[in-house]
C-alpha cells in the first residue's frame, strides 16, 4: 500500500479580517499574560534594556546616526522576541496549569531554524539597505565635508532649507518600516508556531496587512508609540513595554491567522 495515501497534507495560513479595535484586546490580553510569568517576561525586558543602552553608546559615537540606529531597534525587535513569543506558546499549552520554561523559551528557534536563518539574512538585508540609504540622504542634502553631529540636525531640523530633507528623510523611512512591518507582523510567530518556510510565513503576513489596513495601522501606531515612550524613560520602561508588545504580537497572530488544508 502507498503509505504516501495517509499523509496528511501541510497546513496553509490564511488571513481573516479583525475589528478595528482589536490591537487594544491583544494589548489586554498580552499585559495578562505578562502578569502569569512576570520574572520570565523581564528577563527578556532587560535584555532590550540593555540593547537600548548599547544603541544609545553608539550613537553617542555617531550621533548622526540616532535616528537610524532607534529604525534598527525597531526593527529588530519581532525577531529579537522570539522567546517572549514561544513563552506565549507555553502558556496556550499549559492552559494555567504548569510554569513556564525560560530556557526552553531561549532556544526556541531551533524549532524552525532555516526558516528563522533565511528571516535574519532578509531582515539583515534591509536593515542595511536603509542603513545605507539614510548615510546617502544625509550627504546628499547636508553640503559639508564630513557627516553633521546631531546637534546640528537638530538645529537645521525645521529651518526651510531643510524642509525637504525632513520629508524626504521621513517619507523613505516610512517605506522602508512598513515593508519590514508587512512582512513580520506575524511571521515570526507564524515560523515559531508551524513547519512553514519564510515566504509562505511572509506572505501570509502582508495578507494580513492587507485585509486589516485600518486595524494594522492602528496597531503599528501603538507599537511606535509604546517603543518611543520606552526610550523617552532612558529605555527603562522597556523592561516592560517589550514583553507585553511581544506577548500581544502573539494574540495578534492568532486573531489573525487561521489555516486550511
Amino acid at each position: 500500500m502507498d503509505v504516501t495515501q495517509h499523509e496528511v497534507p501541510p497546513v496553509r495560513p490564511v488571513a481573516r479580517r479583525v475589528a478595528f479595535q482589536q490591537p487594544f484586546v491583544w494589548l489586554k490580553r498580552g499585559f495578562r499574560d505578562f502578569q502569569k510569568a512576570p520574572a520570565d517576561c523581564l528577563f527578556y525586558g532587560a535584555v532590550f534594556v540593555l540593547m537600548g543602552y548599547l544603541l544609545g553608546v553608539y550613537a553617542e559615537q555617531a550621533p548622526e546616526l540616532v535616528i537610524t540606529f532607534a529604525t534598527i531597534f525597531l526593527l529588530a525587535g519581532p525577531f529579537l522576541a522570539i522567546g517572549i513569543y514561544d513563552i506565549a506558546k507555553q502558556m496556550e499549552a499549559f492552559d494555567g496549569h504548569g510554569r513556564v520554561k525560560l530556557l526552553h523559551s531561549m532556544a526556541a528557534w531551533r524549532v524552525n531554524m532555516p526558516g528563522f536563518s533565511l528571516y535574519a539574512v532578509l531582515l539583515a538585508v534591509l536593515v542595511f539597505g536603509w542603513f545605507r540609504v539614510s548615510l546617502l540622504m544625509f550627504a546628499l542634502f547636508y553640503d559639508t565635508a564630513a557627516l553633521p553631529n546631531l546637534n546640528e540636525i537638530v538645529v537645521d531640523a525645521f529651518t526651510p532649507d531643510n524642509l525637504l530633507f525632513l520629508v524626504a528623510y521621513f517619507a523613505v523611512g516610512f517605506l522602508f518600516a512598513q515593508l519590514v512591518f508587512s512582512i513580520s507582523v506575524v511571521s515570526i510567530p507564524l515560523l515559531l508556531d508551524k513547519e512553514v518556510d519564510t515566504i509562505t510565513a511572509m506572505i501570509a503576513s502582508v495578507q494580513a496587512v492587507y485585509r486589516n489596513v485600518l486595524t494594522m495601522g492602528l496597531w503599528a501606531v501603538i507599537i511606535v508609540a509604546m517603543t518611543v515612550v520606552g526610550f523617552a524613560t532612558y529605555y527603562l520602561g522597556l523592561i516592560i513595554i517589550m514583553p507585553v508588545l511581544a506577548l500581544s504580537s502573539w494574540h495578534a497572530y492568532r486573531d489573525l491567522i487561521t489555516f486550511e488544508r
